[in-house]
């Protein structure tokens, strides 16, 4: 490692210093296996910033009832909880529980399986998370952009629209049938044995994999899948699906079959330069040596006039009213517009039990979140209509708790609302009014 380098890993943090390392490391040979990996997920830097990760991520207790803020009550507490975790590590006794199952409802429809697992337990996988994803990252195809370090959605929109303006016509939508559900344990460890020999590791690796799940009062035990929830099940997902990413651009199908993947976490998309068939034969052909099925039903192609989504996102081909030339455009998607005033009606009851200064502060937070992920699109009219919304929604709740008749378009004025701190929105960029 050059002197450059070994200042700059001085400034880091010492589990990040450890990270990069690992990365480093795996990336220089592809055919390394890591032997000694278990000693570092309890020491006291990674049990620390792992219990930091969780607590910023919130989420409800699991089996055992305990919350994140019970655990956060003291910092005795926190050290209490974090030393007996990791002195069970140490003694390789730790067992995780039973992880909590709760059914929460998908966009389009249905509902999709959540396993919560108990604050302890997430701290854990969230260490083991610390110490296994820089070894797998450094495997990861640059065609995946889901809960993988530096890279978001913005990136794949992009990268998507680059790509459609390639003589693309077309785009193959894949939709994988109860994908986490569906991932076999043998091959999953078979993946993660070609990186990782520590037999301790391994060894908790598959205690993730097998935990029961509680669901209505009964115990279930995990014969196939990963739990949805699990801070380590997004790892493991595009471990698994990174065979996928790497036989497709191995066999040349970019070249061959004129299609580009693009992937975001089991949301995958096949842009075509010629014809389909061949296109999904091929990957359907792929995805089932590794036992997973392709829901017919909701794989599709779709023209570029039409108009696709992806990841929230709707790519469409349309004539430019400046140009008159053809130009990919990106919006927010209509279920995800629908999604945000959805939970905007759920904070903004006009009879709302909580002070004017409470229900502001919920709004902003919502909708601060859902611009940030639209500021880089087409998304001045949406954001423009949702301002109206969420003005209309904060007037009603205001007239309500005055116990004025109307709708409170005299008594609160935008500037009126902007000035109490209700956020301002205009062309994908936010203003603040504090």
């Amino acid at each position: 490692m050059s002197d450059c380098q070994k200042a700059k890993n001085s400034e880091l943090p010492k589990f990040r210093q450890l990270q990069r390392t690992l990365y480093i490391k795996a990336k220089q040979d592809q055919e390394r296996r890591f032997h000694s990996l278990y000693d570092k997920i309890h020491r006291s830097d990674i049990l620390y910033n792992a219990w930091l990760q969780v607590k910023s991520n919130k989420g409800a207790p699991g089996v055992d009832g305990k919350s994140i803020e019970a655990i956060n009550s003291s910092e005795e507490n926190v050290e209490k909880v974090l030393k007996n975790i990791q002195t069970l590590l140490i003694r390789q006794s730790y067992k995780f529980s039973a992880v909590r199952r709760v059914d929460i409802p998908k966009p389009k429809g249905g509902t999709r399986p959540l396993g919560i697992a108990t604050v302890e337990d997430r701290i854990v996988q969230t260490a083991m998370k610390i110490v296994l994803e820089p070894i797998f990252e450094a495997d990861f195809h640059e065609c995946s952009y889901g809960y993988r370090p530096k890279r978001n959605a913005k990136q794949a929109s992009l990268a998507i629209r680059r790509d459609l303006y390639d003589r693309a016509w077309g785009v193959v939508e894949i939709d994988l049938k109860n994908y986490f559900t569906s991932i076999p344990h043998g091959k999953l460890m078979r993946l993660v044995r070609k990186r990782v020999s520590d037999g301790s590791m391994l060894k908790l690796i598959k205690q993730t994999l097998i935990v029961a799940v509680k669901y209505e009062g009964r115990f279930e035990p995990t014969k196939i899948g990963v739990p949805q929830g699990s801070p380590l099940s997004p790892l493991y997902s595009n471990i698994y699906l990174n065979v996928v990413d790497q036989v497709w651009h191995k066999r040349r199908y970019p070249e061959k079959l004129g299609a580009t993947m693009h992937r975001y976490a089991d949301d995958i998309i096949l842009v075509c330069r010629k014809s389909c068939v061949d296109v999904l034969k091929s990957f359907q052909a792929i995805v089932s040596r590794l036992d997973l099925q392709i829901n017919a039903q909701k794989t599709q192609t779709t023209h570029l006039m039409k108009g696709f989504n992806f990841i929230g996102f709707e790519f469409i081909k349309r004539k430019s009213l400046n140009t008159g030339k053809n130009v990919i455009y990106i919006f927010p998607a209509k279920h995800s517009k629908q999604n945000i005033r959805r939970r905007i009606r759920g904070i903004a009851q006009r009879r709302a039990p909580i002070k004017p200064e409470q229900f502001i502060d919920q709004i902003n937070q919502v909708v601060r979140g859902w611009a940030n992920y639209y500021r880089h699109v087409n998304a001045a009219t949406a954001l423009r209509n949702l301002q109206e919304f969420i003005n209309n929604r904060t007037r009603r709740y205001l007239q309500y708790r005055r116990k004025g008749r109307g709708f409170g378009f005299w008594r609160f004025s935008d500037e009126k609302l902007y000035q109490m701190g209700l956020i301002q929105i205009h062309s994908g960029w936010i203003k603040h009014s504090w």
